[in-house]
């Protein structure tokens, strides 16, 4: 359903009209309450994902001593199976982890690369002109070198308590003896069977039971087990996806498996309302375009403001964010007190901002010009607290639903390197997130982790899935929680509002919505499937919510 309002509500009587038309449209859309598993509380420990068996295979490794590390090794290996339509082997993950013992916070950047052949041409035609989104999606030529078995490999080495035998059992079990197709899953799948269909693998796979039996990705989980994450990087593993890129159009070789590294970079912060606020940094552009949004309206926080703040973040994030590694980018620079205030003289408490253009930090010479903004659909996040009160917050992807729809070793590819920017220059302007050999395209993920300034406790995990949608499902949450006061439950129970950078993008009609409209926002109500896993931290007890729009759980002890 989608329903767009062109002009301004000019009279009383048609925004009457509108209102009781949508309120029968959407009235059962938030109707039922959040399920007795998708909310617990606990006092010991608490994990939650957006899928009944992974939340508990990380449950138990939490019950028996395990890590917060443990548990998402553990989770994601079966998310990989059960919900494969969002993140798996084949894919990529950014990380945010808490240290209980020294109080640190570390964050890893396992995002996929581009192959070392790869030119700022990908995907053009000979013509120059971008080839068609959903052909390249499919194709070998998005397909980047995977980094969620390396993130893995790191997170177990550095954070990992139990033995990787440990880790798999529950994943192993799954694949070894089969599992029914979950609603979800069968949802996803019926959505996507004709380009499933394209792939032999996939088809057989998907398509030919309710029942899934998965011997392949058993047997390399006992490779895990027994030589670690490497063998994701080796032949015969690597060798069978470089065979089937180069079969689907594309081009990876051995050395791209041979280099690839997980990031571990430095968090971006800010203290906001007596709260500081931690995300992932670039090649991710959820953290600073997030922060920017909350630093614009920290001191006059409205619905009207922030919609207007993320027109605003929004026009610097697709102008300036990218990996930093290969570009120059202004990076906490658009964080910088005296550049929030310029931004924010720009906001009008009695017009509405039609075409929010990016602005200029303080000392910057810019010399990028705006690209190509990409579709991402397929993404999972996990939040764990354990008993050492050690934290995750992960978000995982392989793009759009099923990746490139290829598989392989058992589990599908990504189609991650459709998230660069198709076109690599304009008005002889260089595109800050094109296509470059080795580089990592920009993501939307946004995993969080909130804290208290003064007592340095945390207060919050929080992330999404949604595509470049993540950063207004987690903002908006943080946003009711530190401004509104709202309980977690409530925040994401709430229907979604967002605006990606143009018009507001609503769930439903609501109280705040027909404020907006009242101020000129024009008004799109749509489905905005999400997936916001989030914990929240009291007073020796935890509250841990799954997002209802999904099949996800929260449980603890």
């Amino acid at each position: 359903m989608k329903i767009r309002f062109e002009n301004i509500i000019k009279s009383n009587l048609t925004s009457l009209i509108i209102c009781i038309t949508l309120a029968f449209l959407t009235r059962d859309l938030f109707a039922e309450s959040l399920s007795k598993n998708q909310i617990a509380e606990s006092r010991d420990f608490m994990v939650v994902t957006s899928d009944p068996n992974a939340t508990e295979a990380a449950k138990k490794i939490l019950a028996t001593g395990g890590t917060a590390a443990d548990a998402a090794i553990a989770a994601q290996l079966v998310l990989g199976l059960t919900e494969p339509q969002a993140s798996g082997l084949g894919g990529g993950a950014f990380v945010l982890y808490f240290n209980q013992s020294n109080e640190k916070i570390s964050t890893f950047d396992a995002r996929e690369t581009a192959p070392s052949s790869a030119t700022e041409s990908l995907f053009l035609n000979s013509d120059g002109n971008p080839i068609d989104f959903f052909s390249a999606s499919t194709s070998g030529k998005s397909i980047g070198i995977p980094g969620t078995p390396a993130l893995i490999g790191i997170l177990h080495d550095r954070f990992g308590s139990l033995p990787m035998d440990v880790l798999i059992s529950s994943a192993y079990k799954l694949a070894s003896e089969g599992f029914l197709k979950s609603d979800g899953l069968k949802k996803s799948i019926s959505s996507q069977k004709n380009l499933l269909s394209e792939n032999p693998s996939s088809k057989k796979y998907f398509l030919s039971s309710d029942l899934l039996i998965n011997k392949e990705y058993a047997k390399n989980l006992i490779s895990l087990a027994e030589n670690n994450y490497k063998i994701f990087y080796q032949h015969p593993i690597s060798t069978e996806i470089i065979k089937m890129v180069k079969k689907n159009g594309g081009e990876i070789h051995q050395r791209d498996f041979d280099r690839y590294e997980v990031v571990e970079r430095e968090p971006v912060c800010e203290n906001i309302r007596g709260y500081k606020v931690c995300s992932m940094g670039e090649p991710s552009s959820g953290g600073l375009t997030m922060l920017q949004i909350l630093k614009m309206i920290e001191y006059k926080p409205t619905w009207h403001r922030y919609i207007e703040a993320s027109k605003l973040a929004f026009a610097d994030r697709n102008l300036y964010h990218a990996d930093p590694d290969f570009v120059d980018t202004p990076g906490t620079k658009l964080l910088d007190r005296e550049y929030i205030r310029e931004r924010q003289k720009i906001i009008s408490s009695n017009k509405v901002i039609r075409d929010a253009q990016p602005g200029v930090p303080l000392g910057w010479q810019n010399k990028l010009s705006l690209g190509h903004e990409s579709l991402e659909e397929g993404t999972t996040h996990i939040s764990i607290i354990d008993k050492y009160g050690n934290i995750i917050s992960m978000t995982s992807t392989i793009e759009t639903s099923f990746g490139s729809k290829i598989m392989s070793n058992g589990y599908l590819l990504n189609n991650e390197l459709t998230d660069f920017s198709f076109i690599p220059s304009s008005n002889n302007l260089k595109v800050a997130n094109r296509v470059q050999p080795n580089k990592r395209p920009r993501s939307s993920m946004t995993p969080t982790i909130v804290f208290e300034s003064n007592t340095k406790k945390p207060v919050l995990v929080i992330g999404s899935a949604g595509g470049s949608r993540i950063i207004g499902h987690v903002t908006q949450r943080i946003f009711d929680i530190l401004f509104n006061k709202k309980n977690l439950a409530d925040a994401i129970m709430h229907p979604h509002i967002l605006s990606r950078g143009y018009d507001v993008e609503t769930e439903a009609e609501s109280s705040i919505a027909d404020e907006l409209i009242k101020r000129g926002h024009k008004i799109n109500i749509m489905s905005l499937p999400s997936g916001i896993n989030a914990i929240y931290i009291g007073k020796g007890s935890y509250l841990g919510v799954s997002d209802p729009r999904r099949i996800g759980t929260a449980a603890g002890n």
